[in-house]
């Protein structure tokens, strides 16, 4: 009796201690169905735990995509990661929609590919699978991205406003601030060498290179009359002599 308890404890302590790992499995698109070695374990993304260390048979399906088994190998005590892209299916079979999902920005407006569109009760916009231009109407103004869509998939959208154009400078007379002599304007070019530093710019663009670094002042130089005017706030740094 004794010898027997201690073969059914041997029994499980072996059993006990069968090495396992686990699998987590994702698709693009979710909701595909997982088979392992046979067994449906459900729909990814999931996580199969205390699975037997060494090779096992994954499969994938999902309706209006091609099937995928391929074989994954389970490490003790670690989690193995099966990503898989699916393909459709060319049977003539129209793909199912994806979804937009707007973020960052409150919308008056949203257009898709040129076209308004609305939202669902969800607050989603539907669209078709592949690539999009998405724009959307607020406040501050217009903002458009380029958006990739998949099928059955809903993809999330961070909106952040475009960088504001710089104010225009106030301008004043460059003579009022250093010598005429300093000032050589040849064409459209303007260079101002004044205060330690060398100032090339350009009527009618905004952009200054100053010892070699470009500051768009929101101002082009200009011309009125025989007169340079330039940006107060350049006028001031080279009057002052900072760097």
């Amino acid at each position: 009796m004794l010898r027997r308890l201690a073969a059914v404890a041997a029994c499980v302590l072996l059993l006990a201690a069968v090495p396992t790992g686990s699998l987590y499995v994702t698709t693009l698109p979710s909701g595909a169905d997982v088979w392992i070695d046979g067994t449906y374990v459900g729909r990814t993304p999931l996580v199969v735990d205390a699975l037997a260390t060494g090779h096992h048979t994954l499969g994938v399906t999902k309706t209006g995509w091609r099937p995928l088994q391929l074989d994954v190998s389970i490490v003790a005590g670690q989690t193995t990661l099966s990503s898989m892209r699916l393909e459709q299916e060319r049977a003539g079979l129209r793909p199912p929609l994806g979804s937009i999902s707007i973020h960052g920005v409150v919308a008056a407006e949203a257009f898709l590919d040129g076209i308004e569109t609305a939202p669902s009760k969800d607050g989603t916009y539907p669209a078709s699978a592949g690539t999009h231009q998405l724009a959307v109407r607020t406040a501050r103004g217009r903002i458009t991205r380029s958006v990739t869509v998949w099928p059955q998939t809903r993809t999330d959208v961070l909106f952040q406003p475009d960088v504001e154009p710089p104010r225009p400078s106030v301008v004043a007379p460059a003579e009022d601030y250093m010598p005429k002599s300093a000032i050589q304007v040849e064409g459209e070019k303007v260079v101002v060498r004044y205060g330690g530093h060398e100032v090339v710019a350009h009527l009618g663009l905004t952009m200054y290179r100053i010892d070699g670094k470009v500051v768009d002042y929101g101002q082009a130089p200009t011309m009125i009359g025989s007169r340079l005017y330039l940006p107060l706030d350049l006028l001031t740094m080279l009057s002052s002599g900072t760097r």
